[in-house]
């Protein structure tokens, strides 16, 4: 028992022992801290991987179904290229194009794919993220 207290004890003493001295300060500026880089007058000439996405211009306009506004994605995937532009359309009309002056490409560009993995929801909700008029 007398060990163990003797233990304890350096244990305890140990853990407390303190350093003097001071901690160094100083006024003096120090190196600069960013490196200077030249800056690029122009971007570089990079190729593009893939061809960027356009709108087809030969889509014949077609009136849109009497349900567009309320429209389940699972109908909408069963619609051909046409109807599934004019459900867009009457969409970004109802809601006046917060889209801005691409919201019919940027519309088919995110409804198109994201109808196949939410077919309960409906266009207007994957659209513009929320419910329907």
């Amino acid at each position: 028992m007398t060990a163990a207290a003797l233990v304890c004890l350096g244990l305890v003493t140990g853990c407390v022992r303190t350093t003097t001295g001071t901690v160094a300060q100083t006024t003096e500026p120090g190196p600069p801290l960013t490196t200077s880089r030249p800056t690029p007058t122009a971007l570089p000439d990079l190729p593009i991987p893939f061809p960027l996405p356009t709108r087809r211009t030969d889509v014949p306009e077609v009136p849109a179904p009497p349900n567009a506004l309320t429209m389940k994605c699972s109908e909408f995937n069963e619609l051909d290229e046409a109807t599934k532009l004019a459900v867009i359309r009457a969409i970004l009309a109802a809601q006046e194009n917060p889209l801005g002056p691409n919201g019919e490409l940027v519309g088919q560009l995110m409804v198109d794919p994201l109808c196949q993995f939410l077919p309960d929801a409906t266009v207007n909700e994957v659209l513009l993220g929320g419910s329907p008029p």
